[in-house]
């Protein structure tokens, strides 16, 4: 583990521990005021603070499942005051409702599953504290979708990826290249070292820390050690970071702004469409899903078995001469 990532979790430790080590009448009694006030630092200080000391990921939780989980609680309590809902004695259908209200919002199912993930966890939190017993989220379920995985964040395809990188900035270029060429996810690319990127090793490489904090190799191309290695030799005391930019949203800003000035549709591809693009472009060429797990890193080559899809794009159908 990093010395930056080490800093960071035993900060995160730090914060967590505050609440963790309390009596549990103090920490009922935090539980029951950050509820009763409807107080948001509060509720997502004792929802952090489970999360670490009881969650599966412990202190290794991921910055991005924070990001999504306190964005997800302020959502759930825009809504729960209108809605007249009691965070210590929520009704029978309060989760149900929230679920429903998510749905008809029209957010992808993906992100309603998040929300309720959230909202879930603010109440597993509160039970934890010792505020209440309500487990109103335990039998809700999203709607199925009835879009296929293959149809959403659709790649880039081969020319667009060309033309995207004639467009770049020096910054903009490395985005591209990390998504398009090493299929790193957005907040793969802001949390990547300097230190992690093997330029002049033998086979050229990075060390990537992705999801459950995970540090694995992801070789380089030969186009991204020409991209990456000017960007690093111009910018020498940019600090420990590959990318200036820090957040997930501002990759996106980026990649957006690319997109703009070289004609390259991002709506429906977005940044994880670049991941898109080199798994495709990696099955394309060897027709072997355990090199799209390997370089994608995905957990089962179950998760792989979607570029199979996306590179049958365009090929003749199968009984159109028939």
């Amino acid at each position: 583990m990093s010395l930056e990532l080490l800093a960071a979790n035993l900060d995160l430790q730090g914060r967590a521990d505050r609440l963790a080590h309390l009596d549990p009448d103090t920490l009922r009694k935090e539980g029951l005021r950050a509820a009763r006030d409807r107080d948001l630092a509060g509720l997502w200080a004792l929802t952090e603070s489970y999360l670490v000391t009881r969650g599966s990921r412990g202190a290794r939780v991921s910055t991005n499942t924070l990001d999504s989980y306190r964005i997800g609680l302020e959502v759930f309590l825009a809504w729960a005051g209108p809605a007249g809902i009691s965070l210590l004695r929520p009704g029978a259908n309060s989760g149900f409702r929230y679920a429903r209200h998510l749905e008809a919002s029209g957010l992808a199912p993906g992100s309603v599953r998040v929300r309720l993930a959230a909202a879930k966890a603010l109440f597993t939190a509160l039970r934890w504290s010792g505020a209440t017993d309500a487990a109103p989220f335990t039998d809700v379920r999203t709607a199925t979708d009835p879009v296929p995985r293959w149809e959403k964040r659709k790649p880039y395809p081969d020319e667009d990826v060309a033309t995207l990188l004639l467009h770049a900035g020096p910054q903009e270029a490395v985005i591209v290249i990390l998504g398009a060429h090493c299929g790193l996810r957005a907040t793969e690319m802001t949390t990547l070292f300097r230190k992690d990127v093997h330029l002049t090793a033998p086979e050229p490489f990075l060390i990537v820390t992705g999801k459950r904090q995970r540090r694995q190799e992801v070789p380089l191309s030969g186009t991204g050690v020409r991209v990456i290695g000017d960007w690093l030799r111009d910018t020498p005391t940019y600090g420990p970071h590959v990318l200036t930019i820090r957040t997930r949203q501002g990759v996106e800003k980026a990649l957006k702004r690319v997109c703009g000035l070289a004609g390259v549709r991002y709506q429906g591809r977005e940044v994880h469409g670049l991941r898109h693009s080199a798994g495709t472009r990696i099955y394309t060429e060897s027709q072997d899903l355990l090199a799209v797990r390997d370089h994608l890193r995905h957990r089962t080559v179950d998760s792989s078995a979607i570029y199979v899809n996306y590179a049958r794009v365009g090929k003749k159908k199968v009984n159109k001469d028939w």
